[in-house]
């Protein structure tokens, strides 16, 4: 049995940011990170703009793993399955062995939430969650014209723009009326699809698809409310759900996430869990600046110094090269309304409670340079 201080179950930016900052402060410690995949180190939300640029999947890579267990001085183990978790022994069963810890850090991060489709869809649907779905997409999208995107969210959205750009016929379908809708109030949601629809994507908006048929290597695609289109690959990107099965097994409390304190403990002694994985103080925020805040604030409480990690107001950058989109979204059930002030791709448009407080915003064009003075204007999100 292999025993270690700190084990990281996760090669994700959030597994490797905390390595980072654990070996900052503890050049001592002995750390492992485990991982499904290869563990390479890339950077995810280069993922949804590779396309235009022409990148392959090893071209993303910024470092492999044997690089990143070298500089760091941990032990870092690729295409290892974590089975179970042994929480009163403080052990880890692997598919390579039996794991002793004294501290586990779980960065499971999330997967993509997989829709019921017609069967003939199978084959020409993919998600592109890590480096190997990427490399697979971008297998299957060779010689292809025409391809459907599913969700019309932060992802799906990206994606759209960056395979117009990349060439490709795109069309967008989405439960919703605009394109980021969790995110725009409707009028800047309406600037974006105009500048979308002028880089060539199409829009099918309120439905879902209810029957394909396959045609000469082309899907044809018959939607809930009646019309209809002709397809040749077709991306989902309708959300990311925690993976939380492993500590679920566990008996550690979840909820939409790992549930974690501000400390980011779970329920289980000597357990932490940070990233797209966990619940912090009720939030899932599957966003980089959280993540790195979350790294530093844990990294300092496994050495020793109890850190309650801080969120302030940190506005989501879209990358949309189609319109400059920043945006900080209202929370559900909040009363108010929106004002606008500005003229053609540029705009602010905040979100004021009856008594004139700003509870959200969100900046096209050139206003997005506003945003870090707009965050400010706001009351942080766990202080």
């Amino acid at each position: 049995m292999t025993h270690y201080h700190t084990l990281i179950v996760g090669a994700g930016y959030a597994g490797y940011s905390l390595a980072k900052e654990l070996r900052k402060l503890d050049p001592e410690r002995s750390i492992c990170l485990i991982s499904s995949d290869s563990a390479d180190y890339y950077s995810k939300p280069l993922l949804s703009n590779g396309f235009s640029k022409q990148k392959s999947a090893t071209d993303l890579i910024q470092k492999t793993a044997a690089q990143m267990a070298t500089e760091l001085t941990i032990d870092i183990w690729p295409y290892c399955q974590a089975l179970q978790l042994l929480t009163e022994s403080h052990q880890l069963l692997t598919d390579k062995g039996l794991i002793q810890y004294q501290q586990l850090v779980l960065a499971t991060g999330a997967s993509p939430v997989k829709l019921s489709l017609p069967a003939a869809t199978q084959g020409f649907i993919c998600s592109v969650n890590d480096l190997t779905d990427y490399q697979n997409f971008l297998q299957l999208s060779q010689g292809k014209q025409k391809i459907t995107v599913l969700g019309a969210g932060l992802v799906g959205i990206e994606y759209a723009n960056d395979l117009a750009a990349a060439g490709f016929q795109v069309s967008v379908i989405a439960l919703e009326q605009q394109p980021l809708a969790q995110l725009l109030p409707p009028a800047l949601g309406e600037l974006l699809q105009q500048q979308l629809n002028a880089s060539g994507v199409e829009f099918y908006w309120g439905s879902s698809i209810k029957d394909a048929q396959l045609t000469q290597q082309q899907l044809s695609l018959q939607l809930a409310d009646g019309r209809s289109l002709e397809t040749e690959l077709i991306l989902s990107a309708v959300g990311l759900k925690p993976n939380l099965q492993l500590a679920l097994h566990a008996g550690i409390d979840c909820n939409k996430g790992i549930k974690v304190d501000q400390t980011l403990a779970t329920s289980a002694a000597d357990i932490y869990a940070l990233g797209d994985c966990a619940e912090i103080c009720g939030y899932n925020l599957m966003y980089i600046q959280p993540i790195s805040l979350s790294a530093r604030a844990l990294a300092s409480t496994l050495t020793g110094e109890n850190t309650a990690v801080q969120f302030p107001v940190m506005p989501v950058i879209v990358k949309s090269p189609a319109l400059a989109v920043v945006s900080w979204p209202v929370a559900p059930q909040q009363q108010g309304e929106w004002f606008y002030e500005g003229q053609g791709m540029d705009w602010v448009a905040k979100f004021q409670s009856p008594s004139g407080q700003l509870l959200g915003f969100a900046l096209t064009g050139k206003m997005v340079a506003q945003r870090l003075r707009l965050a400010k204007e706001m009351p942080a999100l766990i202080a």
